[in-house]
């Protein structure tokens, strides 16, 4: 096949066939969007169907009531003449009325007035005076065609009405019987007597006291297929003038490629496989020559950038996957302990390695290469030198011991060695280099057969090193984290913690329909005490009443330091009752506590006042909660202090009057 046979081929299938495949979709999709908008119009049709049965039925309501307590019809019933109230009806039907119906409660019908096919009723029910039905009256307001014909005009779409499967009007002529209809809700074409086809829907609407009538909402389906058609033409005209477009842009390219391309059409099939080895022949010194001297540059070029390109590719892959791991685990002391131990036996040439641990709250043991017995033993020998007691290590004991350093830390433990029966073996022991001497563990690698030079003891000795480091910088981290939400002269929650708790607590509460109690404290007197004692003793009194509150508190409870000498507790799961009782546990506790003097003579005795509140009982956010809180702990503050106040509800609170303002926290 030539050249341009393949192109022709070529064009065939990127351009014609995806283009039958295109034709075919958006005819399809042409269809589906006609469709959907046809029963987009039944349903709005449908809708339009209940709101003019609903307004008819509404219209007839009064009249309901009026027909329901006329007397001679009343009289007539409960004295059981249905002939006497069958003549009474037929006198009250006009007006809006279009028929009235009498059934017997168990929906047997007695009499009817007016014409038989009356829809949107009103019911009403006729008691004796012991409360026992005699009768159901049904009050028609409008006709079936009168509401076919109201809808209709409304939604401009044809209707059919159905009542115990019999057709009641219909603006078609020779409509479909029920049947041809299916199931309610459910959009389908159906055909009339006289092969007319609809596209439509079918609902019911309920009837009190009688059997609902079934409304269909029609529109014609050869108006569905005309639009259908119509957009199905203009999409074929549209990939029409576009595949004949294509197709002269194919002729005219083909045309001016087919001569250049057969000399070179063998090589580029060698360059697309990956071969760059083989030159493409040349013949002569014309221009084309000149482009194959150049495609064979080209060819050895690019091999040779293909094969660095290749090993590149290969040590950044290496590069990035050792920076991503050490990325990842900066702030993980055990993954930086893993990662130390992999990076060790690896540089290193070792067979095994392990991080050995003496505190399983920093990082766990990790083990990493060859696990026999022989290596094994070298690490334990190696690991018992290390901690072997020597004058280095005695004087850094001594100084934990005094808890006072003497002498300048080295920056890095230096490793030892160790060999067993040709396996060699090498540790380091890890150590904080800020701060009192703190023994974590070691960092150890084995290998058979050779000696670990000084140059793989200084790499051990930089990775325990640079291990010591991120395990510091993973605690500094939890450090400063634990003091972001903690008050320093307390010990408690500060006032940024206390929002977030409450905030997630109410959230909670709200999510499991359960109770949150709120207690806000404020020491009595507290300015007394820093103006008469000083500050320093101020800070006692305060950190003595964190105590208690921490002290009485349970595991879920979240005492917090408010602001100043105002304290709070936010209970989790307690009600109003259970946060009031244990208010005045903390009350009692906090009088009976005693405060020595700052200064190591005297003390203080203090007492506090505690305002209770509860969600949902006065509110089920953070602020109201608060507020709620605090209006009581002012009452308390007011009634003599010492003593514990529930909130009071916005009535009570507004026969009380208005509270004092809360003091903003500090």
């Amino acid at each position: 096949m030539s050249f341009r046979a393949r192109l022709w081929l070529f064009f065939a299938l990127i351009v014609i066939v995806p283009m039958i495949a295109l034709a075919m979709v958006l005819f399809s999709l042409t269809a589906s969007s006609e469709t959907g908008k046809a029963d987009a119009g039944v349903a709005q049709g449908v809708r339009t169907a209940f709101a003019v049965h609903d307004a008819e039925s509404r219209q007839v309501r009064d009249d309901a009531s009026r027909v329901a307590a006329d007397p001679a019809l009343r009289r007539a019933l409960v004295e059981n003449r249905v002939a006497d109230a069958s003549a009474r009806i037929v006198e009250l039907v006009g007006g809006d009325v279009e028929a009235i119906e009498i059934r017997s409660p168990s929906g047997r019908l007695l009499g009817r007035a007016g014409p038989p096919g009356a829809v949107a009723a009103q019911g009403a029910t006729i008691e004796r005076e012991n409360g026992e039905p005699v009768a159901v009256l049904r009050v028609f307001g409008t006709s079936a065609s009168q509401l076919n014909d109201r809808v209709s005009a409304v939604s401009g779409l044809e209707g059919t009405i159905y009542r115990d499967g019999r057709t009641l009007d219909a603006t078609v002529s020779d409509p479909p019987p029920r049947t041809a209809h299916g199931e309610l809700s459910e959009p389908s074409t159906v055909e009339s007597g006289n092969g007319d086809e609809y596209r439509g829907r079918i609902e019911r609407i309920e009837e009190p006291g009688g059997s609902p009538i079934e409304m269909a909402v029609l529109q014609p389906a050869d108006a569905l297929a005309d639009r259908i058609t119509r957009n199905r033409i203009i999409i074929g005209a549209l990939l029409v003038a576009f595949l004949i477009l294509a197709l002269c842009g194919a002729w005219v390219i083909g045309r001016a490629l087919a001569g250049q391309i057969d000399e070179f059409l063998a090589a580029a099939k060698r360059l697309a496989r990956g071969d760059f080895r083989r030159p493409v022949p040349i013949h002569g010194d014309d221009e084309f020559a000149q482009l194959g001297r150049e495609f064979n540059s080209m060819s050895e070029q690019l091999a040779g950038k293909m094969e660095e390109v290749e090993r590149k590719r290969g040590e950044l892959e290496e590069t990035i996957r050792r920076v991503g791991e050490a990325l990842a685990t900066g702030l993980d002391r055990q993954g930086v302990m893993e990662l130390a131990v992999k990076q060790a036996v690896d540089a290193c040439e070792a067979e095994s390695g392990r991080a050995l641990t003496l505190d399983t709250a920093i990082f766990n043991g990790f083990e990493a290469g060859t696990r026999r017995a022989d290596l094994e033993d070298a690490l334990e020998a190696a690991e018992r030198a290390a901690f072997a007691i020597s004058p280095e290590v005695g004087a850094e004991l001594l100084d934990a011991l005094d808890g006072e350093s003497t002498q300048p830390l080295p920056e890095r433990r230096r490793a030892v060695a160790s060999e067993a029966r040709g396996t060699y073996a090498l540790t380091v022991v890890l150590r904080h280099v800020v701060g009192p001497p703190e023994y974590l563990g070691a960092l150890s690698i084995a290998r058979r057969g050779r000696a670990f030079d000084r140059t793989e003891a200084e790499l051990l000795e930089y990775l325990a090193g640079q291990a010591v480091v991120s395990i510091e910088n993973a605690n500094l981290h939890e450090t400063v984290e634990r003091q972001a939400v903690t008050d320093e002269l307390t010990g408690l929650a500060n006032v940024r913690a206390f929002w977030a708790i409450l905030g997630r607590e109410l959230e909670r509460s709200r999510r499991f329909g359960s109770s949150l109690g709120l207690v806000m404290i404020d020491i009595d007197d507290f300015k007394q005490v820093n103006d008469r004692y000083g500050h320093q003793q101020g800070d006692e009194v305060l950190a003595h009443v964190a105590d208690v509150l921490r002290r009485l508190s349970r595991d879920i409870d979240a005492p917090a330091r408010y602001g100043g000498e105002e304290l709070a507790v936010i209970l989790p799961e307690t009600a109003l009752d259970g946060a009031a009782l244990l208010a005045e546990r903390m009350r009692d506790a906090v009088e009976s506590t005693f405060v020595p003097g700052a200064r190591g003579s005297g003390g203080v005795q203090v007492t506090a006042s505690f305002g209770v509140a509860a969600a949902p009982d006065h509110g089920v956010e953070g602020e109201a909660l608060v507020a709620a809180a605090d209006e009581a702990l002012y009452r308390a503050k007011r009634a003599g202090k010492n003593r514990v106040e529930v909130a009071l509800h916005t009535g009570e609170q507004a026969e009380m009057g208005e509270p004092e303002p809360s003091s903003p926290p500090r």
